[in-house]
């Protein structure tokens, strides 16, 4: 293992520890619905997470898909149109009518989970022949989906991806709470975590390779995959490497399996084994209430 000394990597672990016990009990939500939910998996199929990130940057491919994100909602054009943020990533987000946008101002600023339909902004359209609509034409983009509201074509300083809003449920993290980050593994659950969609803090110790043979050598994905164990058993840890700012562990070091790890990330499970698609990894002390696990010879 290689690692960077002093101050920088002890107020790391003094964070990323810190972090770890400030999770409290989310606050009671509250959902908003402005679309019949039956009809509109009936045309585009059960709600699947995703992430806004990959969304923002290749709306093409989502295109038409049913989709649940999560960002901070803040109003795009007043009285008209949403945004929906998660970092740098940024989606437009319609209202089914306007008569919805009072209602859903109410979370601006808020965490917000967000389910809907994946479009891109035109940049032209014109009416057409629509025999699917009332009065027999409409705009190609209404008339491509009658259940939804027609899109507005692409302006230089909007998102290109959009979605339109089927339901929207706050957080529990508001104004008020901004600093509360993912819930803990431990907390939520492996299976309940994966259902959720949403991403978890998961801690545990490190294994390498599958070194310590926690979990079937079949079950690997990628060459890269590495295991953490967590107090909910073992799980693959993919598409981000044991590493982050000021450390990097090797996965076929059996030395480094003493070393803890907290992982952002969000859970799948596939064949009845964990999979935590990360998106962050730090370096944390071992918890005191916690032991080593031995790596087998």
């Amino acid at each position: 293992m290689t690692m960077k000394t002093g101050p920088a990597l002890v107020a790391l672990l003094m964070g990323t520890a810190a972090m770890a016990a400030a999770q409290v009990p989310a606050a009671p939500t509250v959902r908003i619905k402005t679309a019949g939910t039956s009809s509109i998996e009936g045309r585009y199929g059960p709600v699947q997470p995703e992430d806004l990130a990959d969304i923002a940057s290749n709306g093409s491919f989502y295109q038409q898909h049913h989709v649940v994100v999560h960002g901070t909602l803040d109003v795009l054009v007043e009285s008209r149109f949403f945004s929906v943020r998660d970092g740098a990533a940024r989606v437009m987000l319609i209202p089914f009518s306007s008569a919805d946008f009072v209602d859903l101002a109410r979370l601006v600023g808020s965490e917000v989970d967000v389910t809907g339909i994946v479009r891109t902004l035109p940049a032209s359209q014109k009416t057409v022949p629509c025999p699917a609509v009332a009065g027999g034409s409409a705009l190609e983009s209404k008339c491509n989906d009658p259940l939804l509201p027609e899109l507005p074509n692409a302006q230089p300083t909007w998102p290109a991806a959009s979605i339109t809003i089927v339901t929207m449920s706050d957080r529990g993290t508001g104004r008020s709470a901004r600093g509360r980050g993912p819930a803990s593994l431990a907390d939520t659950g492996v299976e309940a975590a994966a259902a959720a969609g949403k991403p978890v803090l998961a801690s545990g110790q490190f294994r390498g390779a599958n070194l310590c043979r926690d979990l079937p050598t079949t079950s690997r994905r990628e060459p890269a995959d590495w295991v953490l164990l967590t107090s909910e058993g073992p799980v693959w840890v993919v598409a981000h490497g044991p590493e982050g700012s000021g450390f990097h562990l090797d996965p076929a070091d059996r030395a480094d399996t003493a070393r803890w790890l907290q992982v952002k990330g969000k859970v799948e499970i596939v064949g009845g084994v964990r999979y935590l698609k990360a998106s962050k990894v730090a370096l944390v002390p071992r918890p005191e209430d916690a032991s080593a696990a031995a790596c087998p010879p």
